[in-house]
């Protein structure tokens, strides 16, 4: 997704840490900034909360809100809990200050077939020793050629190549200029520009000179006449042949000229063009780490571990490039979503959002508000993730019309040239029928089978032994193990709840166990029976299974919330809020 556009003006994020900086364009509306991996602006700053503060464009200007971090938020050194945020303004939360920046929109890098009389051309001499007589060509010189440029964690090449552009025109002394990089159908596409104030937003460049800068290595200097008005302008071939260049126009009075400008734009194209391939290489990486986060995780590695996800994981692999919606079906507790971010990591949307919504968690009423938008949340959701993934949860839980709608958003094109979210759904097996068939047919040419974890034993031993290294050591150091009538009994179970189900189980069971293997009787006492022949009433929940394991963690902690809710993995407010649903906090 591009940068917010607002009246032409884009906007960026500049992260000011301990000796280093990074810039993140803006994408989409509303952004949560802190630790947590879910966030969408991650910062490693011990000092900040997991989620410490959200930003969000209402339409006319940047809003932002401190959601409770331990450390209070301050604007140009003043606390402040809400309010609204100006460009330039320093946002302090920790050790981390935050600017929003305005950025002028590239302007567009168009051929010119009017006539154009070259006048004069002059290209650089080696064998013409340079005077450099102009003290600040000289000066410009020897700092290029030992410059040393600091580390910035940029975000996108864009923010590299505006400073290159600003030190190219201030040591040239030039008033425009831009920067742009060939494409492989031979266009150039604007990287930065400057334009003096009242000239448009597009550079005007003739065609000869154009495709006579795609076979140069040298600077030049050329004066032409154009529709009877004279241009000088300085061109700057970037790397090897057809890869880059840099125009400078508009000298002012005193700027330097003729062999003494040359060498010095030599000089400058070399350091540009290198600090533009650094960039390039670190925006590279930094996309594959992003994509790499997620291998290595529980979650990665369950779904590797899995048997029965073989095929899954196959078939999702060959649909990373499409841009169709794609459709997981299985049972409510298998790994849809798992197998959504897998997805979304393995493909080139990698580097943009993923976001998860479940249509059975949010209201009837809130779906087309959160889908489409309103006044209060123009876009959506479908305008937020666009460029990214946005993984629907039972959609068979949309009502006709939202069905119908989704469809047709998802086919309109957007109005600033952004591509629109890749859509993964996914739905209950008995959610079928449900789904409007105009929407079913779309889904239906890439359907992905998620099977039920009773599908293979293997899976169940494999993913129980995987979950329990996940919960760490026994309270004596001891590894958790499981006793042989204890494996039999999980292989036996039918498990209706899948994989969460199994988690609840394991959990709660290492509770009650504390230094000692895992035994049948630390399990549910329904848990041998065959689930096929058991009474429904005599399967518990979920929900009944949460409750348990929370009751026993709370029993493990003689009572101590704090810990309990450390031992579980949760925030100790999300602690309360499952003592009270499950009347517990008595």
């Amino acid at each position: 997704m591009l940068e917010n556009q607002r009246d032409g003006t884009e906007y960026r994020l500049v992260i000011l840490g301990d000796g280093t900086v990074r810039t993140v364009p803006l994408r989409g509306d509303r952004w949560t900034i802190g630790r947590a991996d879910d966030c969408s602006i991650v910062l490693r700053d011990p000092t900040v909360s997991r989620r410490h503060l959200q930003l969000e464009w209402n339409g006319t200007s940047f809003q932002f809100r401190d959601l409770g971090g331990s450390n209070p938020v301050s604007i140009d050194n003043k606390p402040a809990h809400a309010g609204e945020i100006l460009p330039g303004q320093v946002i302090t939360i920790g050790l981390t200050r935050l600017v929003i920046e305005r950025r002028s929109a590239a302007m567009t890098i168009t051929p010119d077939d009017q006539r154009t009389v070259v006048i004069s051309r002059e290209v650089a001499d080696d064998e013409v020793p340079p005077t450099l007589q102009h003290p600040q060509a000289a000066t410009a010189v020897r700092v290029l050629d030992r410059i040393e440029w600091t580390f910035a964690d940029l975000g996108d090449l864009r923010d590299a190549a505006e400073p290159l552009l600003d030190l190219s025109r201030n040591l040239t002394s030039r008033s425009s200029g831009w920067i742009g990089r060939f494409t492989a159908d031979g266009s150039i596409e604007a990287l930065a520009s400057h334009s003096v104030p009242g000239a448009t937003s597009a550079a005007r460049l003739p065609e000869s000179m154009l495709s006579e800068a795609r076979r140069s290595t040298r600077p030049y200097l050329v004066r032409t006449a154009e529709s009877s008005t004279t241009v000088d302008r300085l061109l700057v071939p970037l790397g090897k042949v057809g890869e880059g260049l840099m125009v400078l126009q508009q000298p002012q009075p005193g700027a330097p000229a003729g062999q003494e400008l040359l060498r010095l734009a030599q000089s400058l194209g070399s350091v540009v063009w290198h600090r533009l391939q650094e960039t390039t290489e670190r925006l590279r990486l930094r996309d594959e780490v992003k994509r790499l986060r997620f291998h290595g995780t529980a979650t990665h590695n369950a779904l590797l571990l899995s048997n029965r996800l073989q095929s899954a994981r196959q078939t999702l692999r060959g649909l990373v490039n499409s841009t169709e919606p794609i459709w997981l079906v299985g049972e409510e507790g298998t790994e849809r979503e798992d197998l959504a971010r897998y997805l979304h990591a393995e493909s080139p949307r990698r580097a943009a959002v993923f976001v998860p919504w479940n249509a059975m968690q949010v209201p009837a009423w809130r779906h087309e508000r959160d889908l489409f938008g309103d006044g209060r949340e123009p876009g959506g959701l479908l305008q937020r993730v666009r460029g990214g993934t946005l993984f629907l949860d039972q959609i068979e839980r949309l009502t006709a019309a939202s069905q119908v709608r989704l469809l047709a958003e998802l086919r309109k094109p957007a109005a600033d040239g952004t591509a629109p979210p890749v859509l993964v759904a996914s739905s209950l097996p008995t959610g079928i029928a449900q789904i409007e068939p105009a929407l079913l047919e779309v889904l239906q040419a890439q359907r992905v089978e998620v099977p039920p974890l009773r599908h293979d034993s293997r899976d169940i031993l494999a993913l129980a032994e995987l979950f329990l290294s996940e919960l760490g050591s026994c309270p004596d150091g001891s590894p958790r193990l499981l006793t042989e009538r204890a494996k039999r009994m999980l292989t036996e179970h039918n498990w209706p709840g899948n994989l969460r189900e199994l988690r609840l189980v394991l959990e709660a069971a290492a509770a009650q166990a504390g230094n000692q293997p895992i035994a049948p009787r630390h399990l549910p006492s329904t848990l041998g029976d065959d689930g096929a022949n058991a009474p429904a009433q005599d399967v518990p929940t979920l929900e009944e299974l949460e409750r348990q394991h929370i009751v026993a963690v709370l029993k493990r902690t003689s009572g101590n919330r704090t810990r309990s809710a450390q031992l579980l993995g949760i925030a100790t407010s999300t602690l309360y809020e499952k003592l009270k649903r499950y009347c517990l906090d008595g």
